[in-house]
């Protein structure tokens, strides 16, 4: 898909200027941001994508938000950059890669856990141990709730998924009784 391809150059091009300067994890969190703003906000995309409007002032209306939420010099070039190529539609997709190439970069793996009951910091602790040792990466855990799991939890890392949940035993215990 072309617009995975290029948004993925363009995050990989952004990854490289920020470890050379230091700023990987802070112009990352400002990517996401910003395609988060840029999502959230229809009249900011409406402005900043209608070609109706000069790029010049596309460019000075987006510099202005980013200088007004604090951004890195660097993610301002690179924001008036995506602009300026009229890139922004491929923004959202451009801070998923970056995300994706800079955990990859800085030996972190993402995982989403989802359990039935809030866990407390000892087994969230165990949790995160285990799963570091699995994949010999540093673990970023994102703990979601999901009552309908009865009980246990499902863990996904990268494109793997465990589940340990009642919900998913019971179903194998049915499927189970029901083939005989």
């Amino acid at each position: 898909m072309i617009t995975g391809e290029a948004a993925r150059r363009y995050a990989r091009a952004l990854v490289t200027a920020a470890e050379r300067d230091g700023i990987a994890d802070e112009v990352g969190e400002g990517l996401l941001a910003l395609a988060g703003a840029v999502s959230a906000h229809r009249g900011l995309r409406q402005v900043l994508m209608n070609p109706r409007f000069s790029r010049a002032t596309r460019v000075q209306m987006l510099e202005r938000v980013l200088e007004s939420g604090g951004a890195h010099a660097l993610l301002r070039k690179f924001a008036r950059l995506v602009v300026e190529k009229d890139r922004l539609a491929y923004l959202p997709a451009m801070a998923v890669s970056y995300r994706e190439l800079a955990d990859e970069k800085a030996g972190r793996v993402r995982a989403q856990v989802r359990t039935a009951h809030p866990l407390d910091e000892t087994a969230t602790g165990q949790i995160k141990a285990k799963l570091s040792a699995m994949t010999g990466k540093q673990v970023l855990l994102e703990i979601g709730h999901d009552p309908g799991l009865i009980g246990g939890l499902v863990c996904r890392v990268g494109g793997v998924v465990m589940d340990g949940s009642i919900r998913n035993q019971l179903k194998n215990l049915r499927e189970a009784l029901t083939v005989r």
